[in-house]
């Protein structure tokens, strides 16, 4: 237990990102953060964490919304066809996961093409 605690490295940049991550993937409020349960565990494994409020964390999921969707925007100029569209973009994020052994994860665009009257999608990205 020694040799862990030692090696548990505290980084509130760290801890901010990882709550990000449980509102967005979890689907959980920005006001859990405010609940006593989850103070007293952060603090029951780290005493001198600085918690963030509500505000903070939902001002952080829109910057990380904000700074996506520029990256998305830039993947997107790449593809003259999309660029071109009449309509609208549907960009989708997919994860997987290959017999539970392998996460993969992929950004797509869907749209209707007008050449092939049809809807259509195009791999923008993914990461295996």
């Amino acid at each position: 237990i020694t040799a862990f605690a030692h090696g548990l490295m505290y980084s509130h940049g760290r801890l901010r990102y990882l709550l990000i991550k449980e509102v967005a993937l979890c689907a959980r409020p920005f006001a859990f953060v405010e609940d006593e349960p989850f103070r007293k565990i952060v603090r029951m494994f780290m005493p001198n964490a600085r918690l963030i409020s509500a505000n903070t964390l939902s001002k952080d999921v829109k910057e990380v919304y904000d700074i996506t969707k520029a990256v998305v925007k830039d993947k997107l100029k790449v593809y003259p066809l999309l660029s071109a569209l009449p309509g609208r973009i549907h960009v989708v994020f997919n994860g997987w996961a290959s017999g539970g052994k392998r996460l993969s994860q992929g950004l797509n665009a869907i749209f209707f093409n007008p050449v092939k009257t049809a809807i259509d999608k195009i791999n923008l990205d993914m990461v295996p």
